[in-house]
């Protein structure tokens, strides 16, 4: 079948205008997604360019992803193909390599009929050779050897503890020690040369393992003790020792004490003494130091009673202050008659209108003016609206008592809130003595089990 011309064109054309109407139509679609956000177009938001940026980056993206999957796909397809050489998949790994596996494909056929079986075969690795071994075993005598040199060991003169590794370097071959003296030197490698003469000998013996061969190495260590010799480490097994056998000479009246270790060490034996009661000068010295940090907080617990207490007392002034007003006072003369029937309150709140309006009379500047001024500084917002109303409507008694009377259920609705948050914290608080209380309940009532343990 031939192709005619103008088909192709008409495919390519289609291929190529495909792309755009996809983009097309995804941005008509987010554009109908954004409808109800128009209005934020006369607050200097462009959406239209938004989307535009949006659609660049998606494309960036889409581009990054679709060239990463290429570069996936073709090293999967090379690296997943099977080998060609079937040798060589099935060759076993040397001992260090651990297990392989191979996916193999088995087809059985016999009288023109066949069928077709997926195999994994796991491959485990294969065993040393004896030479692999001793090639091993070499390497892990020069290695213990090096770490001698190393740790400055000469077995030759040795004069404190030898280290004995357990394996080499890679892990490949387990070594096992042995003493002909455990006594002098232990299979751990620690030396106890109280007693010893110099020129003693002691054979270690090393049995060196790599899979099913093994390899035995003697070392020739010669004791050479000295006044330069390190002597707590053998003391401190002397020691031990010493300990470990006193309930031997325990008799039916008393507990014998030996007054030398194995090889001649002298023992000497007293009751130890209490140690000093440095618990009490270390309380005394935590003690005083709280009470340096802690020297203002009775200072810091008054001001906070003292700011409580003139914020609790602001709806109460308000609320005489509605009935001043109410009674025909103007705004200076209500917070006058006011300070004067509350001066020997001692309420903070009223100390400092006192105090304004003395500062009022010497200055001849507004009292409603300086309680604006004091407010601000304080920083109570319930005192800054309070000084604000009375400051815009410091000429008109009526309508300000219409705007306190507001303000005071306000108010009182914010003590409200805040006498609730308080109780719900003291139930909080509670709740911890009743915690201590199940947790002293649950010990008693587990403890007879405890004890029968």
């Amino acid at each position: 079948m031939v192709e005619r011309t103008h088909h192709r064109h008409r495919s390519l054309r289609i291929f190529k205008t495909a792309p755009e109407d996809i983009l097309r139509s995804v941005r008509e679609k987010d554009e109908r997604g954004l409808e109800s956000f128009g209005f934020l177009q006369e607050a200097g938001e462009d959406i239209s360019k938004q989307l535009d940026a949006a659609i660049r980056r998606t494309k960036r993206v889409l581009t990054v992803i679709a060239a990463a999957a290429l570069v996936l796909f073709v090293l999967a397809a090379v690296l997943g193909r099977d080998p060609a050489d079937l040798a060589e998949a099935l060759r076993r790994p040397a001992p260090d390599e651990g297990q392989t596996a191979a996916d193999l494909l088995l087809e059985l056929s016999h009288g023109g009929v066949s069928v077709e079986r997926e195999v994994s075969l796991e491959i485990p690795p294969r065993t040393w050779t004896r030479i692999e071994a001793n090639a091993l075993f070499d390497r892990c005598e020069a290695e213990i050897r090096e770490l001698w040199t190393k740790k400055g060991i000469d077995t030759g003169a040795l004069q404190g503890d030898i280290p004995l590794p357990l394996s080499s370097r890679d892990g490949t071959v387990s070594i096992a020690w042995g003493s002909s003296d455990p006594v002098r030197i232990s299979e751990e490698g620690k030396a106890d040369l109280v007693g010893a003469a110099p020129g003693d000998a002691v054979t270690l013996a090393a049995v060196m393992t790599a899979g099913e061969h093994s390899r035995r190495k003697d070392y020739d260590v010669t004791l050479a003790p000295s006044e330069r010799t390190d002597w707590e480490g053998s003391l401190r097994q002397e020691a031990d020792d010493l300990v470990q056998n006193l309930p031997s000479s325990l008799s039916d009246t008393a507990q014998g004490l030996p007054v030398q270790s194995r090889f001649g060490a002298q023992a000497r034996w007293t009751l130890r003494k209490d140690s000093l009661p440095w618990e009490i000068p270390a309380f005394f010295s935590l003690l005083g130091t709280a009470v340096f940090f802690s020297r203002t907080d009775g200072v810091k617990r008054r001001l906070k009673r003292q700011r409580t207490a003139f914020e609790q007392e602001i709806p109460n002034m308000t609320m005489q202050m509605i009935l001043l007003l109410d009674a025909g006072l103007t705004v200076e003369t209500a917070f006058s008659r006011l300070i004067a029937e509350n001066s020997g309150n001692g309420n903070p709140l009223y100390r400092s209108f006192a105090h304004l309006e003395a500062e009022s009379r010497s200055t001849n500047m507004p009292f409603v003016n300086l309680l604006y001024l004091y407010a601000r500084q304080s920083g109570m917002r319930d005192l800054i609206r309070f000084a604000s109303l009375a400051l815009d409507c410091s000429g008109r008694g009526s309508e300000l008592a219409e705007k306190l009377d507001r303000e005071r259920q306000q108010l009182w609705s914010g003590r409200l809130n805040l006498a609730k948050a308080k109780a719900r914290e003291a139930e909080t608080k509670l709740s911890l003595p009743l915690m201590l209380l199940l947790l002293v309940m649950v010990v008693i009532a587990i403890s007879p089990a405890l004890m029968e343990l």
